[in-house]
């Protein structure tokens, strides 16, 4: 699967030469042979001389930009630095044009993915008088799906690619349920199969939807080698087409789901149908990123969280995501510390990737404590 290209519809930006050759032409100039002596000025001398090197200058490269529509005012900035460091200018109105090119493109790649990315070409505008002839800017938006990131990963990353545990504490509430013969389980964002396939082994039937078709694939290689009771939907939970048996599951499961999703709203249908799928009296587990609190995330922070897979939500977007559901949060605990204490030794940390990840310091890199980290949200069906 492959990334695909939107070209943006706005014109293309062309620079001007800061040092134009009518600049050039206004600097005082030897007479002529006939009517004065020959320039000898060093300093003008290398001036023009400069000038007339860039005719011979080309430059070629791209910018990728990930789409997030707060950071507009930077990339401006960053493109404008740029063009000024090679001696380049836009007028008033380029400007203007510029800044509406980036601003549409940065809002419709963000829509389509947060993955997406704005490539920003540059280019002379004339090949034959290189820099000399200005800068063509050009636009074009690269989407990619979440789908296709992860359909990469069994070549880039080594196996197992989500630890080789199951969840210490997807196993510790399933020992609750009873005799796993009569606790069916749903899986949702199943992978190929870190938790479904242990759940299967201790004999419950596990109905698992997965969204990326390789893992899926690998899922149902897995359990059908094993002779498991797994069933494998390959679909997107939030997709209103998809129908999940109602009122069946003692345990629903989502482990590292709602980080990859993008508005309250979806946190809400996530619930709803979770709650249309559970028995009264079963849970619903799932992990989600949530701030502290006293932290209010803005826009720019919002949005980077969708770019780093790290999906933020407050406690109180989460209780009114809640709000009307036949749903009681039973606990709020944190991911790293009880899988830490509960996983063996050996099977700490799951990932290479996974403190820094769960901790939130893919999105705040920082060595105090950021303000969000993965928790394990038990909710019960009343």
């Amino acid at each position: 699967m492959r990334s695909h290209l939107l070209p943006n519809p706005i014109e293309n930006i062309v620079t001007k030469n800061l040092a134009s050759a009518a600049s050039i032409s206004e600097l005082p100039v030897s007479e002529s042979p006939e009517t004065g002596p020959p320039l000898i000025d060093s300093n003008r001398l290398k001036l023009i001389l400069k000038e007339r090197l860039k005719k011979n200058i080309g430059i070629k490269g791209e910018f990728y930009l990930p789409c997030l529509p707060s950071m507009l005012d930077d990339y401006l900035k960053l493109l404008s630095d740029f063009l000024n460091i090679l001696g380049q200018n836009i007028d008033a109105a380029q400007a203007k044009n510029l800044r509406t090119l980036i601003a549409n493109a940065l809002a419709e790649g963000f829509k389509n993915s947060p993955h997406a990315n704005l490539i920003v070409s540059y280019f002379p505008a004339n090949s034959q008088n290189g820099l000399a002839g200005g800068i063509t800017l050009n636009t074009k938006i690269q989407i990619e799906s979440m789908a296709q990131k992860y359909h990469s990963w069994p070549d880039i990353r080594p196996e197992p690619l989500f630890g080789s545990h199951p969840d210490a504490k997807v196993i510790a509430i399933a020992a609750e349920l009873g005799e796993p013969g009569k606790a069916p389980i749903l899986d949702v964002g199943a992978g190929p199969g870190r938790n479904s396939l242990p759940l299967a082994r201790l004999g419950h039937s596990v109905d698992a939807i997965e969204l990326t078709p390789i893992f899926a694939e690998k899922l149902s290689a897995a359990a059908t080698a094993e002779n498991l009771p797994v069933n494998v939907t390959q679909g997107d939970v939030l997709d209103p087409l998809l129908r999940m048996k109602t009122y069946r599951y003692k345990l629903a499961i989502a482990t590292e789901v709602l980080s990859h999703f993008r508005y309250p709203e979806q946190v809400r249908l996530f619930l709803g149908k979770m709650s249309d799928a559970v028995l009264s009296g079963g849970f619903i587990l799932f992990s989600a990123f949530l701030a502290v609190d006293g932290y209010e995330p803005d826009e720019m922070a919002k949005q980077m969280s969708e770019l780093c897979w790290s999906y933020l939500i407050t406690k109180q977007e989460l209780q009114a995501a809640i709000e009307g559901l036949p749903l009681e949060i039973i606990s709020d605990e944190s991911v790293i510390e009880y899988e830490q204490k509960h996983l063996p030794d050996s099977a700490w940390p799951p990932t290479p990737w996974f403190a820094s990840w769960a901790s939130g310091r893919d999105l705040f890199p920082v060595q105090q404590t950021p303000p969000l980290e993965l928790r394990w949200i038990l909710v019960k069906r009343l």
